[in-house]
């Protein structure tokens, strides 16, 4: 610091100290001031200028690299990258998402192609033959290709344009006679050849409460839910964007010039709810619906004979209110039906109170289900036939049980179950539909479907490890209980019956030095054995199992995690293993039938139980 010299006047006095005022200011002057009395700057050194624009140029390259590191990102999005296809298509979204196929136009009519249209609505199929169907809760609506009529309810209705056709074996449905027949909302977008961006197509049909919500400035809507995500556009403040969902910070929105992306949840203001309803009113499905709880015993009829025994099944039994006799079976791929149905064993049933829902099965190795369900024929054959035997014979309802559908069959068979929906329903009778699904597997048969247009959805809540599998249980508490949940996801409570087991599989597992020469080894971690062992099972029922154990000398073991007693013993070389179904486990499972509040249980099989289930299982049926 320069050194100050202090100079006086001749004002000053002691109270002052001696200094200098001008104006009552104290003043001091520095060394090597000029006679002006003026202060001077000092000069800086150079070096200290340019490390200072040194300092500056690395703070500013520093904030330049972490605003690109995490700063938004400014680049915008190829449209056609985005959207897979160029601005002279028009892409296709339900619900948000984008379909796999792009609509067609054709003399000015936008169309979808088949598959695209049974994503919005599964109830719209194609058939083998060429023809459009739409089966509702009383009839199916048939269109053939090229047409521009339709009937309906005894009524032919002229569109004024082609309904459907059929090109390069590929079918398409109008997206205008689409919206006129269902309700489902249109909402379309231009092109813009320019930036490559093609014409969209926004399809709704999820009927109900939905939220909406306003763009609190103008900020950008991007690709993914990230930042640094290319930008597909810009919102304006105060336009509205229609809410998808929400992922973490950020909410996916339908902008009003109809992108569909993501911006973050913050630039929401003034959320609200609106209704998104249909302009078409549809034949409602309504349901054969019974008083009780349901408690159904399945009865496998192996031939006409067995029918006659049926009194000695049902003796010792409590509260059964429905059978449902394995009397029906497609013998081949015209679906022709092979029958072993009995009026008498009708009215017997009658007489005591129960319901007789006829089983169909499809467990004829001859038949190829695929051929069987994709034909309108066949499909109509089935359904005749088994009209004819509700009639002829006075049952109740009729129980499906298909069980060898894949994912090429699945939309075949739906469409079956929808025929015969519509029969079943005309008649006044019931229809359920048994189902694998307590481990979420086999989503193609298409549960929520189900649920609409079958009476009841049964859980065949059994064979969580089965002939072929590993060695385990056939149904713990936990499976049982997640086979419930899995469904209620998808169907009504009112309409769901669990299946529940009254047999169990005796495992034999043999190491690898006692099997036999030309058995299938297993190193799968799940044996008592160390190494590599041969492995079989058996269904038993529930007194043959128990006479087992007791044979060899073993008190089985009480497996709380499971909800079942297990035990096991040597014999021949091998070990012995069983999970045991008795009135205590199957007393738990039917906790889980009153604690969801759903229709009922069913049991396989009618034969298999021992006496003491049946109080056990009416306790929970009241």
């Amino acid at each position: 610091m320069t050194e100050l010299r202090r100079t006086y006047n001749r004002k000053t006095d002691r109270t002052s100290g001696g200094r200098e005022y001008r104006n009552d200011r104290p003043v001091y002057q520095e060394r090597g001031g000029d006679s002006s009395g003026k202060r001077r700057r000092p000069k800086g050194s150079p070096v200290f200028y340019v490390c200072l624009l040194l300092a500056l140029a690395v703070l500013a390259a520093g904030a330049f690299v972490l605003f690109r590191k995490f700063g938004p990102g400014t680049t915008w999005a190829d449209y056609k990258t985005v959207y897979g296809m160029g601005a002279d298509s028009t892409a296709v979204f339900h619900g948000g998402i984008q379909t796999e196929s792009a609509a067609l136009s054709r003399d000015g009519k936008l169309y979808l192609p088949a598959e695209a249209a049974a994503e919005t609505d599964s109830k719209w199929y194609f058939s083998d033959e060429g023809l459009l169907l739409y089966s509702l809760a009383t009839e199916t609506v048939s269109i053939q290709p090229g047409a521009h009529t339709y009937a309906v309810g005894g009524q032919t209705i002229d569109m004024g344009y082609e309904i459907c056709f059929t090109e390069n074996g590929k079918a398409y449905v109008s997206v205008d006679f689409m919206a006129a027949f269902t309700g489902i909302q249109l909402s379309s977008y231009p092109s813009d050849e320019k930036n490559g961006l093609p014409a969209r197509l926004y399809l709704e049909n999820d009927w109900g409460t939905h939220l909406k919500a306003e763009a609190a400035g103008k900020t950008a809507v991007r690709v993914l839910a990230g930042i640094k995500s290319p930008i597909l556009t810009e919102t304006e403040k105060g336009s509205t964007l229609y809410i998808i969902d929400t992922v973490d910070d950020w909410t996916r929105v339908r902008t009003e010039d109809g992108f569909v992306g993501y911006l973050k949840t913050k630039y929401l203001k003034n959320q609200e709810e609106y209704q998104l309803t249909s302009s078409v009113t549809l034949p409602e499905y309504t349901a054969v619906k019974n008083d009780k709880k349901i408690s159904m015993a399945w009865h496998q009829v192996f031939s006409a004979g067995d029918n006659a025994e049926l009194s000695e099944y049902l003796e010792g039994t409590e509260g059964i209110t429905v059978l449902s006799p394995t009397w029906f079976s497609v013998a081949d791929n015209s679906g022709a039906l092979n029958s072993l149905a009995d009026a008498s064993y009708v009215s017997q049933a009658h007489e005591r109170g129960m319901q007789v829902w006829g089983l169909v099965d499809d467990f004829d190795s001859n038949v190829d289900v695929l051929t069987l369900l994709s034909s309108s024929a066949a499909r109509r054959t089935m359904t005749d036939q088994l009209m004819n035997a509700v009639s002829q014979y006075g049952l109740d309802g009729i129980n499906v049980d298909f069980e060898g559908i894949k994912q090429d069959s699945a939309p075949h068979f739906l469409q079956f179950i929808r025929e015969l929906s519509i029969a079943c329903r005309q008649a006044g009778k019931v229809l359920s539909i048994d189902n694998y699904v307590p481990s979420g597997g086999r989503s193609w048969y298409d549960l929520e479907e189900q649920g609409q247009v079958a009476d009841y959805v049964v859980i065949m809540g059994y064979d969580e490890h089965y002939k072929g599998c590993c060695s385990g249980t056939n149904a713990s508490i936990g499976f049982s209980e997640q086979g419930i949940v899995n469904t209620l996801r998808s169907v009504p409570a009112e309409k769901v019956i669990n299946g529940l087991p009254f047999f169990m599989r005796v495992w034999q597992e043999t190491p690898e030095e006692n099997a036999p020469a030309d058995a299938k080894l297993y190193d799968d971690g799940l044996s008592v054995y160390k190494g590599r062992y041969a492995r079989d099972s058996r269904a038993v029922g529930m007194d043959e199992a128990q006479r087992l154990l007791s044979a060899h000398g073993v008190t089985p073991e009480w497996k709380e995690e499971l909800g079942q007693y297990y035990g096991q013993y040597e014999e021949d070389g091998s070990t012995w293993r069983i999970w045991l179904e008795d009135a205590r486990s199957i007393g738990l499972k039917m906790e889980k039938v009153k604690q969801y509040g759903i229709a009922g249980a069913a049991f396989w099989k009618l034969g298999l139980e021992s006496f003491d289930v049946w109080p056990v299982i009416g306790q929970y049926l009241q």
